[in-house]
């Protein structure tokens, strides 16, 4: 064996444990065996089922808490819980009667020296096992973030990229609305050389039937929409308080519920950590959620001033963003809007400080 052969061997063995090698595996191949049914899924729901039929025009929504475990080496069970602070928010759209894609955010609780949460898209196979329960099956990309300390004791606010996998059972509650239904879930997270979890949750959610309640196209300027936001800010390190900012945002929104937006987001001054402000940019994916709702995910650089790690020079930074949007009911246009978002600043130089920001945004479309 050359001395490269040896290093690369001996980087990968350090990369991943025999234990998370083979999980990992076994993630690609449920992730493998779901692009295979999507591609083979050709045949509909049985119209006669408690649910309605669905196609590419529907969405849907769910919300669920629990807890878990993760196995945090070197520590007793007590402290391998998640504590109930596990939760998993997500909304999707079906690209057949089948098959959806899923935008998640989720929280995997906090075992011992670890806070991790992150964001992940999801392809999910919807079959129905009976005509009123239906199981799913999703798998893919997890991109986390954890708060944690080293062995020296610094606390870290760490990135890595890994995937996430869910098994859940879906039953209706009609009486409370059409599409509406009770949901168990397991997820299972897997990252390179950090800790697996294991979290079950149980929530609420609902298929959504759009029809002819697409939000409407905007105007055809280079800016057909204006968002002005407030924002609080907390630093992912103990300690800091929180402290309140603003964002504008100037939009583009294409016909076909994507978007692009270019803003400039103040977090709020001097909260112990950082004093950051900057330029954002961002591509967006909007989920119509019926008649006056609609979810949006979006993501990419942020341009920004941080005065405890240079005075004057800008750093490429990121954000990653998730929301929905409220048209209200007593107005007969689309031109106003609310909206609440969390979104999160992730930085790799200097401190490291990644930033939860959670915004309450007044919209206008032209």
């Amino acid at each position: 064996m050359t001395i490269s052969t040896a290093a690369v061997a001996i980087n990968s063995k350090a990369f991943f444990s025999t234990w998370q090698r083979a999980q990992l595996v076994k993630c690609l191949q449920v992730l493998a065996l779901i692009v295979a049914l999507v591609s083979t899924s050709v045949v509909a729901q049985d119209k006669s089922s408690t649910y309605q039929s669905v196609n590419s025009r529907n969405s849907y929504f769910a919300l669920t808490m629990g807890s878990g475990i993760t196995n945090v080496e070197g520590v007793d069970k007590e402290d391998k819980k998640q504590n109930h602070r596990s939760f998993d928010v997500r909304f999707g759209q079906y690209l057949t009667d089948s098959v959806r894609l899923d935008f998640v955010h989720a929280n995997e609780g906090h075992p011992y020296n670890h806070h991790r949460d992150g964001f992940s898209t999801q392809l999910v196979y919807t079959p129905m096992l009976t005509k009123t329960a239906r199981l799913e099956l999703g798998s893919g990309p997890y991109f986390s973030f954890d708060t944690t300390r080293n062995a020296e004791g610094v606390e870290l606010n760490e990135k890595r990229l890994g995937m996430v996998s869910t098994v859940a059972l879906v039953y209706p509650i009609n009486y409370i609305g059409t599409g509406a239904h009770i949901r168990g879930q397991w997820n299972n997270y897997l990252i390179p050389d950090r800790p697996t979890s294991n979290s079950f949750l149980v929530g609420f959610g609902i298929d959504i039937d759009n029809g002819s309640n697409q939000v409407k196209q905007g105007g055809n300027g280079f800016i057909n929409e204006v968002w002005v936001s407030l924002a609080n800010t907390k630093i992912n390190h103990g300690g800091p308080e929180t402290t309140v900012g603003y964002s504008v945002e100037g939009a583009h929104r294409f016909s076909n519920n994507y978007a692009v937006s270019l803003g400039w987001l103040d977090e709020g001054g001097d909260s112990g950590w950082t004093e950051r402000r900057g330029i954002t940019a961002q591509v967006w994916r909007f989920i119509p959620l019926g008649s006056h709702l609609e979810g949006r995910f979006g993501a990419g650089p942020y341009f920004a001033q941080d005065k405890y790690e240079h005075a004057s020079a800008f750093d490429t930074k990121g954000v990653v963003t998730i929301g929905v949007n409220y048209y209200p009911h007593w107005r007969n246009t689309q031109t106003w809007f609310v909206g609440g978002s969390l979104t999160r600043v992730i930085d790799k130089k200097g401190y490291e400080n990644d930033a939860d920001i959670a915004r309450l945004t007044i919209g206008y479309r032209f």
